[in-house]
């Protein structure tokens, strides 16, 4: 079997390049045909890469100046929320600066309005708890504080002083079910008993006659004659009227005029006379 005749590398160098000659003699006498053929493939080819390299390149260049603007905006927000924060703390403060200052106002305009001598304490705690339901002071024996005497807020009736120490004293709160207080009604003038029932539940009015005309919105005050507060001071409102049927009483429920979360300053009523060991002997000067 006769094996097929191996061109050296020479020759097929010198027939491609004779090949190639050929053609480029034959295409030089075709201009437009040599600029289809030879020259727009390269230079097409050239020309995609670039254009491709500089999409590539504006859109790393857009994405990262989006990335740079992006945080920006991220750090400015960070920025503005604190400061937001910063300056809803300021109003809450200057809020609860002016919510004390009226009340100082309003104490203030008390002290000049009663004749009795009263103690300024500032309130520490409040047990919010169903009963008993009291407040700490920050005065006691030290500044004259006793047992029953009466506590007053800017608003109205605050408790009575049910238990004094050296510096501090507690005081049981309107709403505790072992408060009462005598308390009439400003416009029939008729009175009864303030009493708390707990639980964050109204006031109860007793001993009001079935037949004395309660609306709702009229105001207990104090009557003045137990010896401890003043006349005229609130006590709260009424807000509910119950159907007293045949009964010879009402039901009346009243909401108190001080808020147990909302006082900071009161003042701590010392009543002029004190009763003695012997009720025969009548009240003495404390």
């Amino acid at each position: 079997m006769t094996q097929p005749v191996k061109r050296p590398l020479s020759g097929k160098l010198l027939l491609v390049f004779s090949v190639l000659l050929g053609a480029l003699v034959v295409v030089g006498f075709y201009p437009d045909l040599f600029e289809r053929w030879i020259l727009d493939p390269p230079l097409f080819a050239i020309r995609s890469f670039l254009s491709g390299m500089t999409g590539v390149s504006r859109d790393t260049s857009g994405f990262f100046t989006h990335y740079v603007d992006l945080l920006g905006v991220q750090q400015e927000n960070l920025r503005l929320k604190t400061q937001v924060a910063k300056l809803n703390r300021e109003l809450a403060h200057e809020k609860i600066l002016n919510l004390r200052t009226r009340d100082l106002e309003s104490l203030l305009a008390l002290k000049a309005r009663i004749s009795q001598k009263a103690i300024a304490c500032h309130v520490m705690a409040a047990n919010s708890t169903d009963s008993p339901r009291t407040l700490l002071l920050d005065c006691g024996k030290d500044r004259g504080v006793a047992v029953r005497d009466g506590v007053i807020g800017s608003r109205g009736v605050v408790g009575y002083v049910i238990r004094v120490f050296d510096v501090f004293s507690q005081v049981i709160w309107v709403e505790d079910p072992l408060f009462a207080l005598e308390g009439r009604l400003t416009d029939s003038g008729q009175r009864g008993l303030v009493r708390g029932r707990g639980g964050e539940r109204p006031l109860s009015l007793r001993y009001i006659p079935s037949l004395t005309h309660v609306d709702k919105g009229s105001e207990v005050v104090t009557t003045g004659e137990d010896g401890y507060f003043p006349p005229e001071e609130p006590i709260g409102t009424v807000v509910s009227l119950g159907n007293s049927g045949h009964r010879i009483f009402q039901t009346i429920h009243l909401s108190p005029e001080e808020r147990l979360g909302d006082l900071w300053a009161v003042f701590v009523l010392v009543p002029p006379l004190s009763w003695t060991a012997s009720p025969l002997l009548g009240k003495e000067s404390r």
